[in-house]
């Protein structure tokens, strides 16, 4: 019966650490998404530029308009909530994943396609609400799988290096686009390169997640 114990042991470890592998990889994609995605990230430049340049706004008004979109960050909690109790399609979070990152690059390639500010914030506060909802969500897989593994000060490291160095990465090229292109054309090849990114969220969604079916 001792030497039986072992043998069982090797499968399960060994498959804990693919799932380990698997995490990493997810919220390495998670937080450079995100890092990239928010109004904050490399659009922000852009947009700011946009609205300066080409619209006339003061300083005031584009901090305001700026401000709405931190409305969706604000209400996070809910979305946990509805996620917790509300499994979609029998999974509390990929579902919701898969469409909420959906819902993002949509947002975005719709932002390639417009100029006036009205409706520019339908589109930004679209990205804004998948943003939020995304990073919920993948906020829950860390900590019910970090507290699975016992590995959530790992998780939590992968999330803070990735996020900066997205924040990082956005941050000069958004400057880049500021310093070389028109003031529309900056903006709107902005969005273009920020909707490539939800793709990469949907993927790992899909493939580097265990979730059973609730």
């Amino acid at each position: 019966m001792t030497d039986r114990a072992p043998a069982v042991e090797i499968p399960t470890r060994l498959s804990e650490r693919g799932s380990m592998t698997h995490l990493l990889w997810f919220f390495a994609l998670v937080y450079v998404v995100e890092g990239l995605g928010q109004i904050g990230g490399l659009i922000s430049q852009p947009l700011n530029y946009y609205l300066k340049q080409v619209q006339g706004w003061t300083p005031l008004q584009i901090t305001a308009y700026l401000t709405l979109f931190n409305l969706p960050w604000i209400i996070k909690p809910l979305y946990g909530l509805v996620s917790d109790f509300i499994p979609l399609f029998g999974y509390r979070r990929k579902s919701y994943l898969l469409i909420a990152n959906a819902a993002a690059t949509c947002g975005f390639l719709l932002v390639t396609q417009l100029t006036v500010p009205d409706r520019l914030v339908f589109a930004l506060m679209l990205t804004a609400y998948a943003m939020a909802i995304s990073s919920t969500l993948c906020g829950a897989v860390l900590v019910e799988n970090g507290q699975r593994l016992k590995e959530s000060g790992t998780f939590i490291n992968q999330q803070w290096l990735w996020y900066n160095v997205a924040a990082m990465t956005a941050a000069i090229v958004g400057g880049q686009l500021v310093q070389n292109l028109a003031p529309t054309s900056a903006l709107h090849s902005a969005a273009a390169l920020v909707s490539c990114a939800p793709l990469l969220v949907i993927f790992g969604t899909v493939f580097l997640i265990p979730e059973k079916k609730a």
